[in-house]
């Protein structure tokens, strides 16, 4: 029985986004249906919800929490420490980042080379915390990369920036896509009414991160547009602060952070999802409006484009009348947004957790039988 050792952080927690969903996914399949001659120690840090491992636990499957702070320490030394004493065979890096040791082969899930983008491409304001996490985990990044013994990744926009950035063999990248949440609490009907927000509305996920380029969103609602625009992100004050110091309209509703229930009768409620993120490793959201039949616009040239094509409407990212006229024609044409949201339905529909499980298992059994040292190249 081979012993894999994965990296469970952000699996567990209570409110999952993203890297999230993904963990608790394989974890989830660990659970129902684990591969055959494997076995998994799922490592997490003090933010995991009893709840969520209780849940998942299986015969084999178990937990390990390591009562280290999150990040650095975490990763750096307390794991590397943990996936030794517990005899692991395979460690499957699902972050990003895998622990820094020699022996094990590691699998690691980059899911994209945002950090390098930044300062270039996105004009961020970082602070000196910031700037000095970005560093740390720009070179455990490439670290882990240079280790790993094989590399996940979830699109080929993902898969070809990090040959160019990182200089990575691309023959030891295998793209293994996401795919759209299985529905979780019921979505709020009330909620639009409840929080303001007029109809028509269109409706996004906001952060002040420069590349999720809210200041699109800023110019075509600056003035009166054909919908209102139901914003949900963190950063909830400061993303109010700056939708009303960019607008000044009122047809812009900042909902900040929100249960699944509620954010899932926004969706549901809204005219089209607005998805104009300037980079992604793959684009999840994008995917799951469109499997709730939402028309959904998205940033031309991008992973979510790719994703997403051709179920949903891409535009240039920084056109905001591009992104108006196609908002006006949806308000003003049921029957082409009707169009939009079977197109994107459809293209949802051909992205499957299961297909990312299975894919995923094939690489630990390549991985597996590669021995100890992991892969060196560049």
């Amino acid at each position: 029985m081979i012993t894999v050792g994965l990296d469970a952080r952000y699996g567990v927690l209570a409110h999952r986004r993203g890297i999230g969903v993904y963990v608790h996914q394989l974890l989830a399949a660990w659970h129902a249906a684990p591969p055959d001659g494997f076995t998994c120690v799922a490592f997490t840090d003090g933010r995991a919800d009893a709840g969520v491992m209780r849940a998942l636990a299986g015969p084999r499957l178990s937990f390990r929490t390591l009562s280290v702070e999150p990040f650095a320490r975490w990763e750096q030394w307390a794991w590397p420490r943990a996936v030794r004493e517990c005899g692991c065979d395979l460690i499957h890096g699902t972050a990003n980042i895998g622990p820094p040791l020699s022996g094990p082969p590691l699998v690691l899930t980059l899911h994209d080379v945002i950090e390098w983008h930044r300062g270039r491409d996105f004009a961020d304001r970082l602070t000196p915390r910031h700037r000095l996490s970005r560093l740390y985990r720009m070179r455990a990044m490439a670290a882990s990369a240079r280790q790993a013994a094989e590399v996940i990744t979830v699109s080929q926009h993902a898969r070809r920036d990090m040959v160019a950035t990182l200089g990575l063999d691309d023959r030891r990248i295998t793209v293994i896509p996401l795919a759209p949440s299985p529905p979780g609490e019921a979505p709020d009907a009330l909620a639009p009414l409840r929080l303001g927000v007029t109809t028509p509305y269109a409706f996004a996920l906001g952060a002040l991160d420069a590349r999720k380029n809210a200041a699109l969103l800023w110019q075509v609602f600056s003035t009166p547009a054909p919908a209102a625009l139901a914003l949900v992100g963190f950063e909830p004050p400061a993303l109010r602060q700056a939708a009303l110091a960019a607008t000044r309209t009122p047809q812009v509703v900042v909902a900040g952070f929100v249960s699944e229930g509620v954010r899932a009768g926004l969706l549901a409620g809204s005219t089209a999802f607005l998805y104009p993120s300037l980079y992604e490793g793959f684009g999840l959201p994008a995917l799951e409006a469109m499997a709730a039949g939402i028309p959904t616009l998205v940033a031309a040239g991008t992973a979510a484009d790719e994703v997403t094509a051709p179920g949903a409407w891409a535009l240039d990212p920084h056109d905001a009348s591009a992104w108006r006229a196609a908002l006006t024609q949806l308000v003003a044409d049921p029957a082409l947004a009707a169009d939009w949201g079977m197109r994107g339905r459809r293209v949802a529909e051909q992205y499957r957790w299961a297909d990312t499980v299975r894919a995923t298992w094939a690489v630990y059994r390549r991985a597996a039988g590669q021995g100890g040292g992991g892969w060196r190249g560049a």
